[in-house]
């Protein structure tokens, strides 16, 4: 009986605490942040997050046409995020580069893919 009484409130700590964290306000106050500002990538095909931080709407673009690069989306809000594909690299390293905007801020974050050894 105590065990039960005991695995209850600790079962209505669990839910109030997860209420609590669930509820909290991003605390995140400006327009822009990038987590990185250059990833330098395999050779071989992937596919790699790039994490945004923002209290508003954001946008992301390629600062430059490219075939073997992509992006999952191309704008978010809030902080989040979007995936960054590309295809294997056969040739000399390369690179390209991603721009965000939001609120008025520009940040970009270059992505090098490096040549097959």
């Amino acid at each position: 009986m105590g065990c039960n009484k005991l695995f209850r409130a600790l079962l209505v700590i669990a839910f109030v605490f997860a209420a609590v964290v669930g509820c909290r306000k991003d605390s995140f106050e400006r327009p822009l942040g990038l987590q990185s500002r250059r990833v330098v990538l395999s050779p071989e095909t992937g596919v790699t997050p790039v994490i945004v931080y923002s209290n508003t709407s954001w946008t992301v673009s390629f600062s430059s046409e490219v075939s073997w690069a992509g992006l999952d989306k191309l704008s978010g809000q809030g902080s989040g995020g979007v995936y960054f594909s590309y295809a294997a690299n056969y040739g000399p390293e390369r690179q390209v580069t991603l721009v965000f905007e939001a609120g008025g801020v520009r940040d970009t974050c270059v992505m090098v893919q490096q040549a097959r050894p």
